[in-house]
Formats: structure tokens, C-alpha cells, sequence
């Protein structure tokens, strides 16, 4: 009996634990049904903290998510998601309960005790879930040399970084340079640390500020503007509410310091209405600039003067023969016949250094004497400054002077989309008089604008897609070329109804009314007698109805844009009757059911009818052999399958919304030989696009030339759909340049990889690959036995892939020529340029093999590196520029590898920004150094952890950083 005691004693010791796996087994379901209800809790937790963050984001413009809140939630949301439940549970007989409730309650618990815990936290009332975004401070603008004006800039510099003056205001006559100094200090002041924010406004005459023709101050429109600058994300109710609006911005603008700069004020306002706040009496660390040409205006607002007057001559000259080029020289000497007239020409410049570059850039290419003789004798004509400008368009080409005088239709300091102009200057007829397709057309387009540009009479916009005309180009236009007599343009000038009667002159060439608030054209108005008249604009306007016969007298009437007119429900029948008619602009009049008869419209090359509710086609639509752009959207109650083989000249399609395709039949597109632009958006029902090629007859079917001139594509919301591309396409696909793809939740490869056979694929002509918000794509290409070839790539953009592991890869390698890219919010990147996954380069040649220029890495949790050795890094020697923000898992920006280690030039960076690096601990290894010769002073911005060997190579104004 002497064993019974221990026996009884292991029993006493294991009995809870059997008890407890008893009660596993024999009370599963209950373990079951608690998890679930934790899941529940959790769930509400979640919707609770989601509320809070929405209204602290909409309560507090300006601020972001913050990190930990952000991770809490996307967990609470895997947490609760229902197919945990059935991972959890086995399958089986007893013992896999008893399993599944031992892993139910231990996860249940976890639960109660950390996640659910944590979002308690975040339910507290005193609890901010968001913090201030300081990782942007506003974008660089595109500048003009400032030659002979350091001083200015020098001395507003110093004041703005000193603490005595709060408003400054640049003061000076028109294109004496105040613009262009205000754009050299806002660039440099991105790079302090003073200011949280440097915010650039565009006021002038866009804002009714001269008070003409008793108008006010649109202070409502002004406030718009500057939400926009702001990134302020606000409610309809807000638009109209200039008081809740004003609360708004000073909100923002109170959560840290700021300078707000206002270029070309013509009134004093006041900053207390429009939500400025006021310094110094409000000072916040928060400075005012304004450019003016009124002394008033600067006393007014009681800001300190700084004077800006014409150049000297001695600068004058210098700036003049820096734009007019080599031609003028001979034997590092000014040519002794031309410098007299040269002299001439200049001193009526009178020392604007707008009148001197647009002349001098006029002058460029002219090199004898008879050339500038002549100059001097048309120069001679012209007094003011406008007339200098006058010269600088004279002396265009006829064609080049057209598509400048288009610009003029838009409004006053207006940011002009790049390719929105030269669609229009391509439907004027002004890029090619002869037949040319459009990617032709294009490509004249844009030589036009860089050529126009370069002569300083267009100015490049804040972003590269837009271009703005000076205001003084444009008074040039209107005015001083006598074109008025033939132009109607009130274009911005919030209108709230038609111009009278009376300036519809017959002589009329073109109307441009876009961008005003013009409700309605009331049916008692006569149909304005305008037989002359070939361009009318009235896009962005708020147009309800428009008379049957409004446009009865318009027979020459070849351009009528009428787009983004939201409440224009149907449209008059007068438009059947424009036989001249080439270009019909419908898009995003949300409103339209309506449209007449085409079948006259025979001359109509551009119809877009995107974003509109349109549910049948236009009768007629069929016979429009010339078409080639359409635009198709609306609730079509028929396939568009049969319209599209009959137009067999189209170049560009749109397709959008609830348009219905019998996808399956594409290859019977088969005359769209000369497709070049395909935009496919929220098409529900597709489910690929160029998909399997189908066998018929035992034999692969071939398009015949189908989408063999396509070469660019553009797939949105397309919800549907897993694939883009199936692998036999792409050998018909041969001139693609552009691939976009944007917010399609079921996209999972880019390029299928069912019938992977191990031949390589070619896409020798694609430039460009923007993908965003594809939360299940996991690669671009995954073929094992085969490499996709790229080699023209010049720019990706990858944001929002959830999926997406790795962008480069043995098969995948397109680094030949790329020069520029983004990667942001890929949560599970885990590399971007690694030397094993890369497969075999160059590394131990010193000359670089790689065009890259720019990366920027943005939010990409779990990537721990960007190079995976300095080895690697020397096939990158043209690299200007690495960013690399919120990547809370990085630790090396280039990482150690087994390889001796050795210093690595980069010679070409000029710009390193670090910022918000939790983790990252060091740039390079301790034992090596990159050596940057070109780079000044490096952005390194809340790396706590970021730590260095050598204190010497610290300092960023020598050459190396360790």
C-alpha cells in the first residue's frame, strides 16, 4: 500500500489538468460560441475607436492616423474576420475538439486581454488617435532664374526667420520679378525647419480684388482655394458656409507654424473673414506674405515693404545675352554689328525682367544682322511693356501663334491641364492640318507647349500636367492683338447668367463662357446670331436646360464643350443640325439622359459621352465613320459590340460605368486596328481583359491585327476582374506604352502566368506601370521558366498593394532604363533591390548599368532595407534623389552583406530624406562609407535610433555620410 499515497497525490496534481481537457471536449460549442461573441465585442470596439477616428480627422484637418491606431484596427479587423473561427476548429473525431477548444479559449483570452484591452484605451475620451503630418511642408514650384535679385531674397529671408516681422509684402511694378523671387524663398524655406507648413495662394484678379464693376472680394472662392492648398478634407455643407469655412482654416493653420504666401494681391482684405490668422496679434509662429503692385495694399495690411524695382542696366545685359544664347558671340565677344541694336532692343525692355527673357528667348536663334535689324525695326513700334510681349508673339509662327491665343480662353492665372489643351488645340485642327493619328497629333501637342514654354510665354503649373499663362500674356492676348472684335471670352468670372444680347456679335470666332455659375438659358432668349463662330466653351457650369434652338444660328459651330454641366438632363435638338460639328463634349454631365440624332453630325471626330446616364446610344451613332475619339458611359442597355466594329478610324475609346461588353467576343473588334488609347472604368461584369485566346477548329485564333496599334490602357474599378493580360497577347500588344490599373479589388497578376512555356516575353515600347489600390495583386508577372523584358520602363508607381512582396525579381528585372520610382503603402514588401533575387549583375564593374534617378519608399511596414548591399548600390551611380518616410520596420537603408565590404560613391545624389525611421539604426554599415559628393544637407527627420561610428562623417557639408 505504500504506492497508493504518491499514486493518490498525482492524481490529486493532474486532476485539474484532465478536468480541464474533459471539459475541452465535452464542452466545445461553448468554447465555440464564447470566442464568437468576443469576436463580437471586438467587433463593436472596432466600429466605436473607427467613429472616434473619423470625427477627430474631420474635427482636425491636417492631422493623420496614427501608426499604433492604425495597426490596432487592420488586427481588430483580421481578428474579427469569420473564417478565424473555422481555422481554428478541426476537423475530426474527439480529439480535435479537444484541440480546437484548448486553441479557442487560449485565443479568446489573448483577445480579452491584450487587443480588446487596447482598444478600450482608444474609446477614452481625453485619447487623440491622430497627430500632426509634418512629413510634408508643400511641394516645390517650378522657377525662372532670378538673376540680379539675391539680395531681395537674402533680405525677406532673414526677416522671415527672425521674429520680429510677421508681414511682409513684395512690392513692385508688373513683371518687375516679384512672382519669381517669392517662388526662390518659398523653395528654400521647404528645406527649414521654422516653418510646419509654406503654403503658395495665387489671389489676382481671380478673386475679383480690383472691386471692378462694383464686385466684392469673392472671399468664399478664396477660402477654396486655400482649403485646396491645405489639403483640408471637408463636407458639401462647408462649401457654401464662409464662416464655418474660415473656422476651419484657422484651425489648421493654429496646429503649427506656418507662412502663407499670397502672390499678386490687387485689394486689402480681411484675414480675420477668410480664417487667417492674424500676426502678430494672433502669432503663432505664423508669417504673411503678399506680392502687390499697390503701395496701398501693403499699407493697408500693414505689412513691411520690401521694394522690388527694375534691374540696372548692367544686369539688364547680362540676363539678356544668358537667354539669347551663342549666336550673338563671336570669339567670347558680342558681335560688333549686332551689340548697337542689341542695345536698342534691350533698353526698351526698360530693365522687366519678364519683357527681357521673352524677348531674348525670341531672339534665340537669330545670328545675323538682317535678322536683328529687322527686330529693331518692328521693336521700335511698341512702348509698354505688353508691347514688348507683342513682339515676342509676332515673331511666332502662324500655327504656334494660334495655339497661344487658345490659352487665353481659359481663366486669369488658371492651371491649364497639359493634355486637356492639347486635345483641343488637336480638334482646332492646330497640331497637323493633314490627316495624322493621335498619338501624332499628340506628340506635335506637346512640342507646341515645350516650345511655348521655352519662350517664356507659357509658365510651367505647380505640377507637371499644367501650364498657367501670365496675366500679362493674357491681357496681351485679349487685347493688344485685336482679336476682341472676334473673341468672347468670360471665362471664371462667376457669371451668373449669359452674357446680353448685344455681345453676340456676328463676327464672333470664338465664345469661351467655362467655369462660371450660369444656371440656365431661359427659353424667351433668341438664339444668338453667331454664323461665324466655331468654338464654343461653356464646360463647368451649372446649365438645368438649354433651349431647343439655342444653337440654331452656330452652323459653322465645329468645337461645343457643354462637359461637367451636372444638372443638364437632355440636350436641345439644334444640335442635329451642326453638320460642321467635329468635337461634342458631354462628359460628366451626371444628369443627361438625352441626346438627339447624330446621324447629320458626319464630320464628328470626338464625341464624349463619359460619366453621363445615358441608357440608349444616340440614334445615328453607327454612321459617324470619321469618329475617332468616343467616350462611352451612362446605364446602356445594349452591347456596344456591333456599334464598335462599324468605327473602324477609332483611336481613343473610353468606356465607363454600367456599359455592357461581351467580353468573350473582343477579337471580333477586329477592325479596331487603329485603337492607340483603351480607358476601361467600373465595368462590374468583366472579368479579364485580354484573356484566353480561344481555339476554334483545333487551330489558335488570331486577332488579325486587333488593338495592334494600342499603346496605352487604362483599367479603374474594374471589381471583377484577376488578370489584365494573358501571356499570348502580349505578342500582339507589341507598341503598349502605358499600363495603368487603379482600385480593382480582385486583381491578382497583371500578366498571367497559366501558360508559362518558358519563351520569354517582350514589351519592347511600354514606358510607364502605375498601379494603385490593388489590395490582392501579388505580382506584376509570376512565370517560373520565363523573364518578362521591359527594358523601356521608364517610370513605375506602385501604391496600395496590400499583396505585393517583391517588385523586382530574376524574371521580372526592367532596371535598364528606369529612371524614376515610387513605392508606397505595401504593406508586405519585404525587398526592393536585393542581389540574390535580382540574379546575376555587373557588380564587380564600377560603371554603373542602371539609369535610376529617384526612388522614393513611403509606408511600406515591413520592408527592413532598400539595398541589399553596397555591391549592389554601384549599379546605381545616376541616383539624385532616395526618400524614405514611415517605414517603421527599417533598419539599414543599405544593408551588410557576407561580401568585403568597401566604400561606395554615389556622385549624383543630391537630395537624402529620412523621416519617421523608428527602427532604422543605420544608413550604411560601420565599416564602410557612402561617399556623396553632390549632397549638402541631408533631411533626417524622427530617427531615434539612427546611429553612426564615426562622429567626423556626421557633419552632412563634407562628402561622406557613414
Amino acid at each position: 500500500m505504500d504506492f497508493v499515497e504518491p499514486v493518490c497525490g498525482i492524481v490529486k496534481d493532474v486532476a485539474p489538468t484532465v478536468k480541464k481537457y474533459v471539459k475541452y471536449q465535452i464542452f466545445h460549442n461553448d468554447y465555440v460560441n464564447e470566442f464568437k461573441e468576443m469576436q463580437n465585442n471586438l467587433g463593436d470596439r472596432r466600429e466605436d475607436v473607427a467613429e472616434r477616428l473619423r470625427t477627430q480627422l474631420l474635427q482636425q484637418p491636417g492631422k493623420i492616423t496614427k501608426q499604433e491606431v492604425k495597426a490596432w484596427l487592420k488586427k481588430a479587423e483580421q481578428e474579427t474576420a469569420e473564417k478565424v473561427v473555422e481555422n481554428l476548429i478541426c476537423k475530426g473525431g474527439c480529439f480535435t475538439y479537444m484541440c480546437s477548444s484548448r486553441k479557442l479559449d487560449k485565443r479568446t483570452q489573448l483577445l480579452k486581454e491584450e487587443t480588446f484591452q487596447q482598444g478600450e484605451n482608444y474609446t477614452k475620451a481625453d485619447e487623440s488617435l491622430v497627430i500632426v503630418d509634418n512629413s510634408i511642408k508643400g511641394v516645390q514650384l517650378p522657377v525662372d532664374k532670378c538673376c540680379g535679385r539675391d539680395d531681395k531674397q537674402d533680405q525677406i529671408l532673414d526677416l522671415l526667420k527672425g521674429d520680429n516681422v510677421t508681414r511682409i509684402a513684395v512690392l513692385g511694378m508688373a513683371g518687375v520679378g516679384k512672382t519669381t523671387i517669392m517662388k526662390h524663398v518659398h523653395n528654400k524655406l521647404l528645406k527649414e525647419s521654422k516653418f510646419n507648413q509654406v503654403i503658395w495662394v495665387k489671389v489676382s484678379k481671380d478673386f475679383d480684388v480690383i472691386g471692378r464693376e462694383g464686385k466684392e472680394f469673392d472671399i468664399l472662392k478664396f477660402q477654396k482655394k486655400i482649403a485646396s492648398s491645405l489639403e483640408l478634407k471637408l463636407e458639401p455643407e462647408h462649401y457654401e458656409d464662409t464662416i464655418r469655412l474660415a473656422g476651419l482654416i484657422l484651425q489648421r493653420l493654429q496646429q503649427g507654424s506656418f507662412l502663407l504666401i499670397l502672390d499678386d494681391v490687387w485689394e486689402p482684405f480681411s484675414l480675420k473673414d477668410v480664417g487667417i490668422p492674424n500676426p502678430p496679434v494672433e502669432n503663432n509662429g505664423c508669417n504673411l506674405v503678399i506680392t502687390t503692385r499697390s503701395r496701398d495694399v501693403a499699407r493697408t495690411m500693414n505689412c513691411h515693404e520690401i521694394p522690388v524695382d527694375r534691374l540696372p542696366p548692367e544686369v539688364a545685359s547680362a540676363l539678356f545675352l544668358e537667354e539669347v544664347g551663342d549666336g550673338v558671340f563671336s570669339n567670347g565677344k558680342i558681335k560688333r554689328d549686332i551689340e548697337p541694336l542689341l542695345k536698342e532692343i534691350l533698353q526698351k525692355c526698360d530693365g522687366v525682367p519678364l519683357a527681357i527673357v521673352t524677348v531674348a528667348k525670341s531672339m534665340k536663334e537669330k545670328e545675323l544682322y538682317r535678322h536683328w535689324k529687322l527686330a529693331l525695326s518692328e521693336f521700335s513700334k511698341y512702348k509698354t511693356i505688353v508691347d514688348c510681349l507683342k513682339f515676342s508673339y509676332e515673331w511666332l509662327d502662324s500655327p504656334y501663334q494660334d495655339c497661344f491665343l487658345f490659352c487665353a480662353l481659359y481663366p486669369e492665372n488658371y492651371e491649364i491641364p497639359k493634355e486637356e489643351l492639347i486635345e483641343y488645340w488637336i480638334e482646332e485642327g492646330l497640331t497637323y492640318k493633314e490627316e495624322k493619328t493621335r498619338e501624332l497629333m499628340n506628340c506635335k501637342g506637346h512640342d507646341i507647349l515645350d516650345m511655348l514654354v521655352h519662350n517664356c510665354l507659357l509658365q510651367l503649373g505647380k505640377e507637371e500636367y499644367f501650364v498657367s499663362m501670365h496675366y500679362l500674356l493674357r491681357e496681351m492676348a485679349l487685347n493688344s492683338l485685336k482679336i476682341s472684335p472676334h473673341f468672347l471670352v468670360k471665362a471664371g468670372m462667376a457669371l451668373q447668367k449669359l452674357p446680353e444680347e448685344h455681345e453676340w456679335r456676328e463676327d464672333l470666332l470664338k465664345v469661351s463662357l467655362m467655369r462660371n455659375h450660369i444656371t440656365e438659358i431661359p427659353s424667351s432668349i433668341p438664339s444668338p446670331k453667331c454664323p461665324k463662330l466655331t468654338t464654343l466653351l461653356l464646360s463647368n457650369n451649372k446649365f438645368s436646360t438649354i433651349p431647343e434652338a439655342f444653337f440654331e444660328h452656330m452652323l459653322e459651330l465645329k468645337i461645343l464643350d457643354l462637359s461637367n454641366n451636372p444638372e443638364l438632363s437632355r440636350l436641345p435638338g439644334s444640335v442635329s443640325e451642326l453638320k460642321k460639328l467635329t468635337t461634342l463634349l458631354l462628359a460628366d454631365c451626371k444628369s443627361l439622359r438625352e441626346v438627339p440624332s447624330m446621324s447629320n453630325l458626319v464630320h464628328l471626330k470626338k464625341l464624349d459621352l463619359s460619366w453621363t446616364q445615358i441608357e440608349e446610344l444616340p440614334q445615328g451613332l453607327n454612321k459617324l465613320k470619321n469618329l475617332k475619339y468616343l467616350g462611352l458611359g451612362g446605364r446602356l442597355s445594349e452591347t456596344v459590340d456591333e456599334l464598335l466594329q462599324n468605327l473602324s478610324n477609332l483611336q481613343h475609346l473610353i468606356v465607363n460605368t454600367r456599359t455592357k461588353f461581351k467580353w468573350e467576343t473582343i477579337g471580333s473588334w477586329g477592325k479596331l486596328q487603329n485603337l492607340e488609347k483603351l480607358n476601361l472604368h467600373n465595368l462590374d461584369n468583366l472579368n479579364a481583359v485580354f484573356g484566353e485566346i480561344r481555339v476554334v477548329a483545333e487551330s489558335a485564333w488570331l486577332p488579325d491585327g486587333t488593338f495592334s496599334s494600342l499603346q496605352y490602357i487604362s483599367v479603374f474599378e474594374c471589381n471583377k476582374i484577376k488578370k489584365l493580360f494573358s501571356v499570348q497577347w502580349l505578342r500582339y500588344l507589341r507598341k503598349l506604352q502605358t499600363i495603368e490599373v487603379h482600385h480593382c479589388e480582385e486583381l491578382e497578376e497583371i500578366i498571367g502566368s497559366e501558360s508559362d512555356g518558358g519563351e520569354n516575353i517582350t514589351l519592347p515600347n511600354l514606358e510607364s506601370l502605375r498601379l494603385t489600390k490593388l489590395p490582392q495583386l501579388k505580382s506584376i508577372y509570376n512565370g517560373s521558366n520565363t523573364v518578362l523584358i521591359c527594358n523601356s520602363i521608364n517610370k513605375i508607381k506602385i501604391d496600395d498593394c496590400k499583396n505585393m512582396e517583391s517588385v523586382f525579381w530574376s524574371g521580372f528585372n526592367p532596371l535598364l532604363n528606369l529612371e524614376y520610382l515610387d513605392l508606397s503603402n505595401l504593406d508586405n514588401l519585404k525587398s526592393v533591390f536585393d542581389e540574390e533575387a535580382l540574379g546575376s549583375l555587373p557588380l564587380e564593374h564600377p560603371i554603373s548599368c542602371f539609369s535610376l534617378k529617384e526612388i522614393k519608399v513611403e509606408r511600406c511596414q515591413q520592408l527592413k532595407k532598400v539595398f541589399s548591399s553596397g555591391r549592389l548600390l554601384r549599379c546605381f551611380q545616376s541616383l539624385e534623389t532616395i526618400e524614405v518616410l514611415w517605414c517603421l520596420q527599417m533598419e539599414e537603408l543599405i544593408s551588410s552583406s557576407a561580401h568585403k565590404q568597401e566604400n561606395v560613391s554615389l556622385p549624383n545624389l543630391q537630395s537624402l530624406r529620412l523621416m519617421h525611421l523608428h527602427a532604422l539604426k543605420s544608413i550604411y554599415n560601420s565599416s564602410s562609407v557612402l561617399i556623396c559628393h553632390s549632397i549638402q544637407s541631408p533631411t533626417i527627420i524622427d530617427c531615434d535610433k539612427l546611429m553612426r561610428a564615426n562622429e567626423d562623417s556626421l557633419e552632412f557639408s563634407l562628402d561622406t555620410i557613414a
